[in-house]
């Protein structure tokens, strides 16, 4: 089977991993068209093609590129005239990785139906909060959801927000994944090591680093943060007033980070709402975590994991972490310190969120869920004698197991 996947904007390289796995399923073969892609990821879309025979990755140019708009809905695909895609042999599969109201959503659209008229297409989605877009973004919004075959939301409130929306047809949820070959437990950590308490993302007010500083403070840990951003000036501080208790990296390469989070005694992701404007001034867009790749990554890895309780923190850190609430410092250095002073809890949560990331969160079981759910819509659409939508089945099935 030949898997067509778009995907556009920086944050490709987080998908390496998935096209890592979906290579490895037997009888797939897989082909990504991306744009605006980072430095990081044409150098893994290289490796990857030189390690999988059946890999093959084209970069195109585009307009309006993410830097420039602020925003991945902007970026467009330069697809080089009328004389079609760059791919061949068709594709029996095209997934998008992109929102519906995305411009470069529409335009793939508008190629499959120029050109692969009956090859079933489905749709990434990650919103889990309801957008009002201005114009021309609802109208490429419904388009998507008339004519894509299914929607793998990435979280149920994703789903929800979907229908919300008016989108009706198949969904089945497909959370982001972990590479549990790369983030796995390390040996037993010294016990002479002080409590450290570790944080990976932007320096930025929304992820709530300044926070987690004050938190620290407070039960008088040690922090590690990687990243950067905005607040790089009061990182910095903080690691001032602190010498030698507040270590900060610059952003981290994949391989790497394991070896971050092994000085780690608990990860926290403590993440606030915002409202942004980055697709027009005057347009407000409240800013919940989505996912929180980051949580599932410390779990694999056997790190305890505290979350606030805005946006998806929640439904992935399960059972297997600890939840406050979002902005209340004292709250958060409560749960530092039941982990510092309760070896036993922490112990437990370390096991609890290995469970989850292996069983619920590693890429090799989503690309066998998306592998089942490609090869039954293209088998679906080989088997209808006369023109339908594909998928019909699976949509009644999906429909069922959603409903469940």
């Amino acid at each position: 089977m030949h898997v067509l996947i778009t995907v556009v904007g920086a944050r490709t390289e987080h998908w390496i991993d998935l096209f890592d796995s979906l290579c490895e399923r037997p009888d797939l073969r897989l082909t990504v068209l991306a744009a605006d892609v980072s430095p990081t990821t044409r150098r893994e879309f290289e490796r990857l093609e030189r390690r999988h025979p059946g890999f093959r990755a084209q970069i195109l140019p585009h307009r309006l590129g993410e830097g420039r708009t602020g925003h991945m809905a902007s970026v467009m695909f330069r697809f080089g005239g009328r004389s079609g895609p760059p791919v061949s042999p068709p594709p029996d599969v095209v997934h998008i990785i992109g929102e519906a109201a995305y411009l470069s959503t529409w335009q793939v659209l508008r190629m499959c139906r120029r050109h692969w008229p009956t090859v079933p297409t489905t749709l990434y989605a990650a919103q889990n909060v309801v957008i009002r877009f201005p114009m021309p973004f609802p109208v490429l919004e419904r388009y998507a959801y008339r004519r894509v075959d299914m929607v793998l939301p990435i979280t149920p409130a994703a789903r929800q927000v979907l229908q919300v929306k008016g989108y009706r047809g198949a969904v089945t949820t497909v959370p982001l994944g972990v590479d549990t070959r790369i983030f796995r437990p390390r040996p037993e950590p010294d016990t002479t090591r002080p409590f450290t308490v570790g944080f990976v993302g932007r320096f930025e007010a929304h992820k709530g680093v300044l926070d987690l500083l004050r938190a620290a403070e407070l039960v008088d840990c040690d922090v590690v943060l990687v990243g950067e951003g905005s607040l790089d000036d009061d990182v910095d501080r903080a690691a001032r007033r602190r010498p030698g208790r507040v270590r900060r990296y610059g952003w981290t390469g994949h391989t790497e980070l394991p070896d971050v989070l092994a000085q780690t005694s608990v990860l926290v992701l403590p993440a606030l709402e915002i409202v942004q404007r980055n697709v027009l001034p005057w347009v407000g867009i409240p800013l919940r975590e989505q996912f929180g790749r980051v949580l599932v990554e410390a779990m694999a890895s056997g790190v305890p994991v505290i979350g606030s309780d805005v946006g998806e923190i929640p439904y992935v850190v399960g059972d297997a972490g600890l939840i406050f609430p979002a902005g209340d410092v004292t709250a958060l250095a409560d749960r530092l310190g039941r982990l510092r002073d309760d070896p036993a809890t922490a112990r437990e949560l370390s096991e609890a969120g290995l469970r989850r990331a292996t069983e619920e969160f590693a890429w090799d079981r989503i690309a066998d869920r998306l592998d089942r759910v490609w090869r039954q819509l293209h088998e679906e659409r080989m088997s209808i004698p006369v023109p339908a939508r594909a998928g019909q089945k699976v949509r009644d099935d999906a429909d069922r197991e959603v409903a469940a």
